[in-house]
Protein backbone atom coordinates (compact mmCIF):
# COMPACT_ATOMS: atom_id res chain seq x y z
CA UNK A 1 0.00 0.00 0.00
CA UNK A 2 0.83 3.61 -0.45
CA UNK A 3 1.91 4.84 2.74
CA UNK A 4 0.87 8.43 4.29
CA UNK A 5 2.46 11.52 5.75
CA UNK A 6 3.70 15.21 5.51
CA UNK A 7 6.94 13.24 6.99
CA UNK A 8 8.64 10.77 8.53
CA UNK A 9 7.65 8.44 9.93
CA UNK A 10 4.99 7.33 7.13
CA UNK A 11 1.75 5.08 8.62
CA UNK A 12 -1.26 3.73 6.85
CA UNK A 13 -3.53 7.17 7.68
CA UNK A 14 0.11 9.73 7.98
CA UNK A 15 -1.12 10.21 12.12
CA UNK A 16 2.18 8.85 12.56
CA UNK A 17 3.71 11.91 10.77
CA UNK A 18 6.61 13.55 12.84
CA UNK A 19 5.46 17.07 11.46
CA UNK A 20 1.87 17.84 10.14
CA UNK A 21 1.35 19.63 6.94
CA UNK A 22 1.99 23.37 5.72
CA UNK A 23 0.33 25.87 6.98
CA UNK A 24 1.95 26.44 10.00
CA UNK A 25 0.76 29.91 11.92
CA UNK A 26 4.19 30.78 13.95
CA UNK A 27 4.52 33.45 16.81
CA UNK A 28 7.33 34.35 19.28
CA UNK A 29 8.36 36.15 22.50
CA UNK A 30 11.67 36.95 21.66
CA UNK A 31 14.31 38.71 22.69
CA UNK A 32 17.36 39.75 19.93
CA UNK A 33 20.73 41.51 19.24
CA UNK A 34 22.25 42.92 16.38
CA UNK A 35 25.98 43.14 15.83
CA UNK A 36 28.37 44.15 13.53
CA UNK A 37 30.12 41.17 11.66
CA UNK A 38 33.74 41.15 9.64
CA UNK A 39 32.38 41.07 6.10
CA UNK A 40 35.21 38.04 5.12
CA UNK A 41 34.18 36.19 7.95
CA UNK A 42 30.31 36.40 6.89
CA UNK A 43 30.98 35.71 3.64
CA UNK A 44 32.60 32.21 4.74
CA UNK A 45 28.74 31.43 6.69
CA UNK A 46 26.57 32.30 3.82
CA UNK A 47 25.53 29.88 0.86
CA UNK A 48 27.31 30.62 -2.50
CA UNK A 49 25.16 34.13 -4.45
CA UNK A 50 24.31 35.24 -0.70
CA UNK A 51 26.22 38.50 0.24
CA UNK A 52 26.31 40.42 3.59
CA UNK A 53 24.45 43.40 4.11
CA UNK A 54 25.66 46.48 4.37
CA UNK A 55 26.93 46.92 6.48
CA UNK A 56 27.33 43.33 7.49
CA UNK A 57 25.21 42.26 10.32
CA UNK A 58 24.45 39.41 12.58
CA UNK A 59 21.89 38.69 14.73
CA UNK A 60 21.24 36.77 17.86
CA UNK A 61 18.04 35.73 18.89
CA UNK A 62 16.08 33.50 21.81
CA UNK A 63 12.14 33.35 22.02
CA UNK A 64 9.55 31.00 23.42
CA UNK A 65 7.57 29.64 20.23
CA UNK A 66 4.04 28.52 19.71
CA UNK A 67 2.96 26.31 16.46
CA UNK A 68 -1.05 25.62 15.15
CA UNK A 69 -0.37 23.60 12.21
CA UNK A 70 -4.07 24.55 9.90
CA UNK A 71 -4.38 21.09 9.47
CA UNK A 72 -4.93 20.68 13.37
CA UNK A 73 -6.49 24.13 14.03
CA UNK A 74 -7.61 23.42 17.77
CA UNK A 75 -4.01 21.62 18.42
CA UNK A 76 -3.03 24.57 20.66
CA UNK A 77 -5.74 24.06 23.29
CA UNK A 78 -6.05 19.75 22.65
CA UNK A 79 -2.41 19.13 22.51
CA UNK A 80 -0.12 22.02 24.02
CA UNK A 81 2.95 19.72 23.67
CA UNK A 82 2.64 19.27 20.22
CA UNK A 83 2.76 23.25 19.63
CA UNK A 84 4.97 24.80 22.12
CA UNK A 85 8.88 25.29 22.16
CA UNK A 86 11.73 27.24 22.33
CA UNK A 87 14.28 28.56 20.21
CA UNK A 88 17.77 30.17 19.81
CA UNK A 89 19.38 31.78 16.46
CA UNK A 90 22.63 33.11 15.36
CA UNK A 91 22.51 34.18 11.95
CA UNK A 92 23.37 37.35 9.58
CA UNK A 93 21.76 39.35 7.65
CA UNK A 94 21.99 39.15 3.65
CA UNK A 95 20.74 39.73 0.10
CA UNK A 96 20.56 37.83 -3.12
CA UNK A 97 20.41 40.69 -5.83
CA UNK A 98 17.83 43.13 -4.68
CA UNK A 99 16.19 41.04 -2.56
CA UNK A 100 17.03 41.81 1.35
CA UNK A 101 16.77 38.97 4.12
CA UNK A 102 18.30 36.71 6.34
CA UNK A 103 20.14 33.40 6.86
CA UNK A 104 20.19 31.63 9.74
CA UNK A 105 23.29 30.08 10.53
CA UNK A 106 22.82 27.85 13.48
CA UNK A 107 19.59 27.51 15.26
CA UNK A 108 18.51 25.62 18.35
CA UNK A 109 15.24 23.94 19.78
CA UNK A 110 13.30 22.18 22.17
CA UNK A 111 11.02 19.85 20.02
CA UNK A 112 11.79 17.13 17.37
CA UNK A 113 9.15 18.08 15.51
CA UNK A 114 10.20 21.65 15.23
CA UNK A 115 14.10 20.16 14.25
CA UNK A 116 12.57 17.38 11.69
CA UNK A 117 10.40 20.52 9.91
CA UNK A 118 13.63 22.86 10.01
CA UNK A 119 15.57 19.81 7.61
CA UNK A 120 12.84 19.72 5.55
CA UNK A 121 12.80 23.46 5.04
CA UNK A 122 16.02 24.08 5.06
CA UNK A 123 16.75 25.58 8.22
CA UNK A 124 19.61 24.32 10.37
CA UNK A 125 18.19 23.37 13.85
CA UNK A 126 19.64 21.28 16.55
CA UNK A 127 18.20 19.95 19.83
CA UNK A 128 19.30 21.67 22.55
CA UNK A 129 18.32 22.75 25.96
CA UNK A 130 16.82 26.44 25.43
CA UNK A 131 15.49 29.06 27.70
CA UNK A 132 14.53 32.41 27.69
CA UNK A 133 13.48 35.08 31.05
CA UNK A 134 9.65 34.92 30.95
CA UNK A 135 7.90 38.43 31.93
CA UNK A 136 4.37 37.70 33.89
CA UNK A 137 2.74 41.34 34.62
CA UNK A 138 0.89 40.06 38.06
CA UNK A 139 4.26 37.98 39.48
CA UNK A 140 4.88 40.44 42.63
CA UNK A 141 8.82 40.01 41.88
CA UNK A 142 8.70 41.26 37.99
CA UNK A 143 5.78 43.63 37.04
CA UNK A 144 5.10 44.51 33.50
CA UNK A 145 7.54 45.17 31.20
CA UNK A 146 8.52 48.50 30.51
CA UNK A 147 11.97 50.45 30.54
CA UNK A 148 14.53 49.13 32.53
CA UNK A 149 13.05 45.34 32.02
CA UNK A 150 16.29 42.69 32.25
CA UNK A 151 15.53 40.00 29.29
CA UNK A 152 18.20 36.91 28.99
CA UNK A 153 18.17 34.24 26.54
CA UNK A 154 20.38 30.74 26.73
CA UNK A 155 21.06 27.94 24.66
CA UNK A 156 22.93 24.76 26.54
CA UNK A 157 24.35 21.77 24.21
CA UNK A 158 26.35 19.14 24.96
CA UNK A 159 27.44 20.38 28.30
CA UNK A 160 28.42 24.00 26.83
CA UNK A 161 26.50 27.11 27.12
CA UNK A 162 26.84 27.80 23.17
CA UNK A 163 24.77 31.07 23.12
CA UNK A 164 24.17 33.77 26.00
CA UNK A 165 22.14 37.03 25.15
CA UNK A 166 21.30 39.82 27.57
CA UNK A 167 18.81 42.76 26.81
CA UNK A 168 17.88 45.59 28.67
CA UNK A 169 14.65 47.85 28.01
CA UNK A 170 14.93 51.30 27.40
CA UNK A 171 12.33 52.45 25.05
CA UNK A 172 8.79 51.17 23.92
CA UNK A 173 8.56 51.40 19.39
CA UNK A 174 5.59 51.43 17.60
CA UNK A 175 3.73 47.90 15.85
CA UNK A 176 6.42 46.90 13.00
CA UNK A 177 9.12 49.08 14.14
CA UNK A 178 11.69 46.97 14.52
CA UNK A 179 13.65 46.38 11.10
CA UNK A 180 12.45 43.24 9.01
CA UNK A 181 14.81 43.20 6.12
CA UNK A 182 11.27 42.16 4.09
CA UNK A 183 10.48 39.50 6.27
CA UNK A 184 12.37 36.60 4.09
CA UNK A 185 14.21 33.92 4.81
CA UNK A 186 16.89 32.31 2.87
CA UNK A 187 17.21 28.81 3.48
CA UNK A 188 19.29 25.89 2.84
CA UNK A 189 18.58 22.52 2.23
CA UNK A 190 20.89 19.80 2.23
CA UNK A 191 19.52 16.13 2.07
CA UNK A 192 22.94 13.73 1.70
CA UNK A 193 22.59 10.68 -0.28
CA UNK A 194 22.59 6.96 1.11
CA UNK A 195 23.71 5.78 -2.62
CA UNK A 196 26.86 6.67 -4.65
CA UNK A 197 24.21 6.18 -7.56
CA UNK A 198 21.89 9.14 -6.48
CA UNK A 199 22.79 12.85 -5.96
CA UNK A 200 22.66 15.09 -2.44
CA UNK A 201 20.23 17.24 -2.82
CA UNK A 202 22.08 21.16 -2.41
CA UNK A 203 19.43 23.54 -2.86
CA UNK A 204 18.82 27.46 -1.78
CA UNK A 205 15.39 28.97 -1.38
CA UNK A 206 14.02 32.03 -0.42
CA UNK A 207 10.92 32.48 1.50
CA UNK A 208 8.53 35.70 2.39
CA UNK A 209 6.93 34.88 5.83
CA UNK A 210 3.06 35.53 5.47
CA UNK A 211 1.29 38.03 6.81
CA UNK A 212 3.65 38.96 9.50
CA UNK A 213 2.98 41.02 12.48
CA UNK A 214 5.18 42.40 15.35
CA UNK A 215 4.23 44.03 18.21
CA UNK A 216 4.94 45.13 21.89
CA UNK A 217 8.16 46.26 20.57
CA UNK A 218 11.07 47.28 22.91
CA UNK A 219 14.71 48.65 22.23
CA UNK A 220 17.13 48.44 24.52
CA UNK A 221 20.96 47.89 25.16
CA UNK A 222 22.33 43.98 24.99
CA UNK A 223 25.07 41.88 25.14
CA UNK A 224 25.78 38.31 22.80
CA UNK A 225 28.60 35.35 24.36
CA UNK A 226 29.04 32.61 21.72
CA UNK A 227 30.96 29.53 22.64
CA UNK A 228 32.02 26.21 20.06
CA UNK A 229 31.64 23.90 22.30
CA UNK A 230 32.32 20.52 20.93
CA UNK A 231 29.97 20.34 17.75
CA UNK A 232 29.83 24.42 17.04
CA UNK A 233 31.57 26.57 15.13
CA UNK A 234 30.09 29.64 16.67
CA UNK A 235 33.28 31.83 17.73
CA UNK A 236 34.30 33.24 13.94
CA UNK A 237 31.30 34.94 14.26
CA UNK A 238 31.88 36.98 17.48
CA UNK A 239 29.76 40.16 17.62
CA UNK A 240 31.41 43.72 16.75
CA UNK A 241 29.43 46.69 17.72
CA UNK A 242 26.35 45.54 19.09
CA UNK A 243 23.64 48.18 16.77
CA UNK A 244 20.16 46.93 18.17
CA UNK A 245 18.93 45.29 21.14
CA UNK A 246 15.29 44.08 20.90
CA UNK A 247 11.99 42.96 22.98
CA UNK A 248 8.86 42.10 19.71
CA UNK A 249 6.36 39.60 19.71
CA UNK A 250 5.71 38.58 16.18
CA UNK A 251 3.48 36.29 14.57
CA UNK A 252 3.66 34.68 10.80
CA UNK A 253 2.47 32.13 8.74
CA UNK A 254 4.91 29.42 6.93
CA UNK A 255 3.23 28.33 3.56
CA UNK A 256 5.12 25.70 0.81
CA UNK A 257 5.30 28.80 -1.11
CA UNK A 258 9.64 29.40 -1.24
CA UNK A 259 11.16 30.12 -4.69
CA UNK A 260 13.83 28.33 -5.42
CA UNK A 261 17.23 30.29 -6.15
CA UNK A 262 19.50 27.79 -7.33
CA UNK A 263 19.53 24.13 -6.81
CA UNK A 264 23.03 22.21 -7.10
CA UNK A 265 22.36 18.77 -6.37
CA UNK A 266 24.95 16.16 -7.35
CA UNK A 267 27.41 19.46 -7.69
CA UNK A 268 31.10 19.44 -5.52
CA UNK A 269 30.01 21.52 -2.44
CA UNK A 270 31.84 24.71 -3.41
CA UNK A 271 32.87 25.01 0.33
CA UNK A 272 34.15 21.17 0.56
Amino acid sequence: MVLKGFTNPQSPTGKASLVEDVPHHISAEAIQVVFRVDPDVAQRYLPEDLEPSDPPLGFAYVADMLKVSASEPDQHAIEPERTQYNEGIVGLYCKHGDDAGRFSAFIWVTKDWSMAFGHFMGLPKKLAQVHKTRIHDVNPGMGPIGSGTKLRGVVDRLGTRVLDVAVTLEERLPDDGIPAYGHRVFMHRVLPSPSPHVPTTRQLFSLKLGGAKTVDCWKGSGTVQLADGVNEELEALAPGEVTGAYFFRRGWTTKAGAELVWDHSGKEHANA
